[in-house]
């Protein structure tokens, strides 16, 4: 009797536990049967916030990620340079800059009158200062190329095509502010991560298109001698031709035991810078003087060209023509990313290869 009033006990005790004791009970919390629409959104909402977190993390980490790997090596970059090979790898990267500076800015003089040898070297040297120092790569070669001189020169052909053309240089400064903001974009959300679906093909077919670039100004160059005397032109072709010569000669005997190990050191140093002087001396000396080879028009000592002012004033441009030059802005950027981003690319593929 005991035990079983002890089991009826403990029975009414856990019905009593378990059954609903009003029917409003029953219906609002059933037993045995969680709420799942609670744990969904409970579940659901972390999720959101962490793929929310996960984008603002990646925004820019690029950037971080290249400083952090760069800042430890910062320093030694710049002081570990400070020796005797500095002086020879000035000098040619000095003449590498000066002489496509000089035919593309020649191109430019003529055909907008708005540039010169003198803002090409500045913006150069600016550009190649920034990106140095705040870029933390010190050994970057900077310089003017191929295609954004057709790209300014395309510009300057469309404009002069309206009825009422804007100030040019004010133009072109807002098609370069709008490119800047896009670089800025594209670093901000790491779009140089789209690289990796970049072929070979691509480099290369790109690569070739700046060569070209480079032969076809050189040509160019030549080419405008003969608007003058022909013995004038003659004269310039041989020079031109003096001068691949001496410095494809300079270059090949460097390699060769021929002489002592100082003097071909110093002859692969300065041999382009040699011969680039040598010839140019030459148009100034003797009957080669005579034949009057046309040089290039420079102005005054650091002086814009066309005897207009440094500062051009972009701010003063109509509001209309501000907005046009976006696309172009866009066009400048993708020119930008493949010049900087894909030739490089496509060359550090070559390495590899090789």
């Amino acid at each position: 009797m005991q035990n079983e009033s002890q089991f009826l006990s403990s029975s009414s005790t856990a019905s009593s536990l378990q059954a609903p004791r009003t029917p409003f009970e029953a219906s609002t919390n059933p037993p045995d049967l969680p709420s799942t629409s609670a744990s969904t959104t409970l579940r659901d909402v972390p999720q959101t916030i962490l793929s929310r977190l996960a984008f603002v993390r990646l925004l820019g980490a690029g950037v971080i990620k290249d400083i952090k790997a760069r800042l430890p090596w910062y320093l030694s970059d710049w002081t570990d340079a400070w020796n005797y090979r500095v002086v020879p790898a000035i000098a040619l990267i000095f003449c590498a800059n000066v002489l496509p500076g000089i035919a593309f800015s020649l191109d430019l003089i003529e055909t907008t009158n708005q540039y010169g040898i003198s803002e090409v070297l500045l913006s150069t040297f600016m550009a190649a200062f920034i990106f140095s120092v705040f870029g933390a790569q010190p050994l970057t070669i900077a310089g003017v190329t191929g295609p954004i001189t057709v790209f300014n020169k395309t510009i300057y052909n469309i404009l002069m095509t309206q009825s009422n053309p804007p100030n040019y240089l004010d133009f072109i400064g807002w098609v370069y502010l709008w490119a800047a903001v896009i670089h800025w974009i594209t670093a901000i959300l790491n779009w140089c991560n789209f690289l990796k679906y970049v072929t070979l093909f691509s480099c290369d077919t790109f690569g070739f298109y700046v060569s070209w670039i480079y032969l076809q100004y050189g040509v160019q160059v030549i080419t405008r001698q003969f608007t003058g005397e022909f013995v004038s032109a003659a004269v310039a072709i041989i020079l031109a031709i003096l001068m691949v010569v001496t410095s494809f000669i300079f270059q090949k005997l460097s390699e060769k035991p021929y002489f002592h190990r100082i003097v071909r050191q110093l002859i692969a140093d300065y041999g382009m810078p040699i011969s680039l002087v040598a010839t140019s001396a030459m148009a100034c000396w003797g009957r080669f003087h005579s034949a009057n080879v046309l040089t290039l028009p420079v102005g005054g000592a650091f002086q814009a060209a066309n005897g207009r002012p440094w500062l051009v004033k972009f701010w003063e441009l109509d509001g209309k023509w501000t907005d046009i030059a976006l696309p172009f802005g866009i066009i400048l950027w993708i020119l930008f990313f493949f010049d900087h981003n894909v030739s490089v690319s496509g060359q550090a593929g070559v390495y590899c290869r090789e």
